[in-house]
C-alpha cells in the first residue's frame, strides 16, 4: 500500500497537497514527521537498533519510535501510532509531551534518497522493560536503555553508530537538563 504524505511549506503548514513516499523522498519534497524519546526514572533514554535492511542508516541507533507523518494524520496520531508498531507499545495522547519542532534536510545513498523533514520531537517519561518490547522485526533490530552520559559521548563519535540528528539531539539534551 502506498503511504501518502501532506506536503508542507517552508514554515511547515500544509499546502493541501500530498505525494507519496516514494516521490518525497526522490525529489525532496518537505514533510513532516514525529520523533518520540523514551526517559525513564534512572535518566536513561531509550535507543532502538535500525534494522540491517533500512534504506536510511541501517545498523545505527536512532530515536525510540519515529516515522513520518502520513496525510491527514496529527502528529500526536503518527507519534501513538510509530510507537505502538515500533515497540509494540499503545499509550494514551497525554503520555507524549511536545517538546519542539526542528528542521533537517539529508542527502543519502549516492542522492536518491532525500530526506527533507520537519522533525515533532515528543518526550515520554516511563519506566519499561526492554524485554517486554514486541519489537517490529522488518525495522527494530533491538532497544537497549542509555544514561545521558554514554548518549552525549555517541554524539561526539565515540561509541556505537548513532543516527546523526545534531539539532535535535542539542535540544533534546537541553531541554532534559
Amino acid at each position: 500500500m502506498t503511504e501518502y504524505l501532506d506536503v508542507i511549506d517552508e514554515s511547515g503548514e500544509k499546502t493541501g497537497q500530498a505525494v507519496s513516499y516514494e516521490e518525497a523522498h526522490e525529489k525532496g519534497i518537505r514533510y513532516r514527521t514525529a520523533h518520540v524519546w523514551f526517559l525513564n526514572s534512572e535518566n536513561q533514554l531509550l535507543l532502538q537498533k535500525r534494522n540491517s535492511t533500512r534504506r536510511a542508516y541501517p545498523n545505527h541507533w536512532d530515536i525510540s519510535a519515529s516515522g513520518h507523518i502520513s496525510a491527514g494524520e496529527t502528529s500526536i496520531e503518527a507519534a501513538r501510532k510509530e510507537t505502538r508498531e515500533e515497540l509494540g507499545l499503545d499509550l494514551p495522547d497525554s503520555s507524549f509531551e511536545l517538546l519542539f519542532t526542528v528542521q533537517e534536510h539529508v542527502t543519502l545513498n549516492e542522492d536518491s534518497y532525500i530526506a527533507n523533514e520537519f522533525q515533532d520531537v515528543y518526550l515520554v517519561r516511563k519506566d519499561l522493560n526492554v524485554e517486554a518490547f514486541n519489537l517490529e522485526a522488518e525495522e527494530v533490530e533491538k532497544a537497549r536503555w542509555i544514561s545521558l552520559d554514554e548518549f552525549r559521548t555517541w554524539i561526539e563519535g565515540q561509541g556505537e553508530p548513532l543516527v546523526p540528528h545534531k539539532e535535535e539531539h542539542a535540544r533534546l539534551l537541553a531541554a532534559l537538563a
